[in-house]
């Protein structure tokens, strides 16, 4: 809570105390609060004063709870009378600035798909050969557990740091809720903890849906990676389940799979892996294998991401460049012939490209992304902004192998989401 300038309302010598006093303050927007006071600062009714509100924190690391003094209960502590406007919020001036504004987000990186991966290795003319170890990708949504060195907890979803106040589907709340279990993985070196928040109400298409709460599926661990230090992940479902806690509603996703091997410099070994990739995505598209076996539900999953397979601690700059995901049919971003290939569609007209992009899992992704879910057409400025962006990040390769611009199909991506969004906002 902040620290605000509140007005005496009532002002009175404690009843069991002649050293205390009792007063009242108040302030628009705020319930009236009873705060017990020492009486070496006497403050008399129309003062303005700052109060620490209760779970304030002082810059001084002073915690304000509820205390009982002498048969009467306090509500805050009263820091001294101010020349501000009642109702100035002035935690900036007294408290400790928040984790949620010191934090600066980790952002799980962006993953490509297997032809966008070739495509970046070609062009710094690497060919490498890689082993590859599988996890099935569920369909939630993203989110991160940073833990400080000094206990301290910030939550982030995808693109932002959040809290309970500005929440991405109950998220922060969930980890405000266990944030003692959290804290107490505080390292010598700053941890960000990346997983997938799905479960009951989060998502409709796929097995992870049908569970009857909602749980936190970790992939990988970031240790390092603030105050110029190297980031380094884990992503040993062993290694990871050894640093986490025992708890109800946190998961390991396991390897999926035997390890497989792409030489990056010979076609036709690619062109084999692929295939058997293929199949490997179609039958977890079918039934999601960890879902099953997890929670004794059969139903679609989404599909897999491939993550080199590393012996050690990953250093992160370059092990995340060579990530990359497959997604069944039902969940194509990019309506590709099939979920893993060695090269990108060909669009024949700029029709056909809105055709590959504009897909019913892209656009869903868009509206859980911005928090739109009602389909009210004052955020279909946010849907279309957020699409656009994701759809010009991605079709790098097929606008190539079109020979088109991102001009020429900008207009034509965009009314194709437009009328969807205005059409689902009509029906619904």
């Amino acid at each position: 809570m902040p620290v605000i300038a509140m007005e005496v309302k009532t002002a009175q010598n404690h009843p069991n105390a002649d050293a205390l006093r009792l007063y009242s303050f108040a302030a628009p927007g705020w319930e009236p609060v009873q705060i017990v006071a020492n009486s070496e600062n006497i403050y008399q009714v129309g003062d303005i004063v700052a109060i620490a509100l209760t779970d304030s924190v002082l810059k001084d690391g002073t915690k304000i709870k509820p205390v009982k003094l002498r048969g009467v209960y306090s509500f805050g502590m009263a820091l001294g009378k101010v020349e501000e406007i009642v109702g100035t919020e002035l935690s900036a001036i007294y408290c400790q600035e928040t984790v949620a504004q010191s934090a600066v987000i980790q952002t799980w990186p962006s993953i490509e798909l297997l032809y966008n991966l070739r495509r970046s290795l070609e062009a710094v003319g690497a060919a490498p050969k890689i082993t590859y170890r599988a996890k099935v990708k569920l369909d939630g949504t993203n989110g991160g557990i940073q833990i400080f060195t000094d206990g301290r907890v910030a939550v982030q979803s995808r693109s932002q740091i959040i809290s309970p106040e500005n929440d991405n589907l109950g998220f922060a709340n969930w980890v405000s809720q266990n944030i003692e279990v959290f804290a107490r993985l505080a390292s010598p070196e700053h941890v960000t903890i990346f997983g997938e928040w799905c479960g009951k109400g989060i998502q409709k298409r796929t097995a992870i849906s049908q569970i009857d709460r909602k749980i936190f599926a970790v992939f990988a661990i970031q240790f390092g990676g603030i105050d110029g230090t190297l980031a380094r992940l884990e992503i040993r479902p062993d290694k990871i389940a050894e640093f986490l806690p025992n708890h109800p509603d946190i998961f390991v996703l396991p390897f999926y799979g035997e390890p497989f091997v792409l030489d990056f410099g010979d076609r036709q070994q690619l062109e084999s892996v692929v295939e058997t990739l293929n199949q490997a995505v179609d039958t977890v598209e079918k039934v999601d294998p960890w879902v099953k076996e997890t929670f004794g539900i059969e139903g679609i999953g989404e599909g897999l991401v491939m993550f080199p397979d590393s012996g050690e601690l990953a250093e992160r700059l370059s092990y995340a460049e060579l990530l990359f995901k497959a997604k069944g049919e039902k969940h194509q971003a990019v309506k590709t012939k099939a979920p893993v290939q060695i090269d990108p569609e060909v669009a024949q007209s700029i029709d056909d490209f809105v055709n590959l992009f504009v897909t019913p899992a892209r656009l869903e992704q868009a509206v859980t992304a911005v928090g739109c879910d009602r389909f009210e057409m004052a955020q279909i400025g946010a849907f279309l902004q957020w699409f656009v962006t994701d759809v010009q990040k991605e079709s790098v390769a097929e606008l190539e192998a079109a020979q088109l611009s991102w001009k020429d199909v900008n207009k034509a991506v965009m009314n194709s989401a437009k009328k969807w969004y205005q059409e689902k906002a009509k029906y619904l």
